[in-house]
């Protein structure tokens, strides 16, 4: 059961949303591994590099070609069910963070539900704002901390995120 209030918002999809959901499924079960990398938000890529670094240090024969494979071969099992177009939901719901799921009802005779996260990455084109819709696998946790920071010389009690 999906509880909407452990969102900040949920609203209508819009088409963006849904296309962006729709087309990470087609996406993810091509072969063609760079439409995957193009599709996953510069937070995750930033990720899967560090982590592919961090491997690497320990075992040199790792490559990031086959690194990244790995790690769509793993996306691709979780989704696996929907390879065959489940149901989309009519509604988005926001993160405190910003981040959006839209949810893909599987097939079968005891449907999944399935999450697919969603991160608006922002850029300048000719001089305005913009913004487009990547995809983000991995599922953050932040944990919020009471704490004093120093700031122009004077201590304020503030909250923080922390990434778990």
């Amino acid at each position: 059961m999906l509880k909407n209030e452990e969102f900040a918002l949920t609203k209508e999809l819009t088409k963006e949303q849904q296309e962006a959901a729709r087309n990470f499924i087609q996406v993810l079960f091509q072969e063609d591994l760079s439409e995957f990398w193009n599709i996953l938000c510069d937070i995750d890529k930033s990720r899967i590099y560090g982590l592919y670094e961090a491997n690497h240090y320990y075992d040199s024969d790792v490559e990031l070609h086959g690194f990244v494979q790995e790690i769509r071969d793993n996306v691709r099992a979780v989704y696996a069910p929907l390879q065959g177009q489940g149901g989309i939901s009519t509604k988005v719901r926001y993160t405190n963070e910003g981040k959006m799921y839209v949810y893909i009802l599987g097939s079968g005779e005891n449907p999944k539900v399935y999450p697919v996260g969603l991160m608006p990455e922002t850029y300048i084109e000719e001089e305005r704002f913009s913004q487009r819709l990547q995809i983000s696998i991995y599922n953050d946790e932040f944990e919020t901390l009471r704490c004093k920071l120093y700031i122009n010389g004077k201590i304020k009690n503030n909250k923080i995120n922390l990434l778990k």
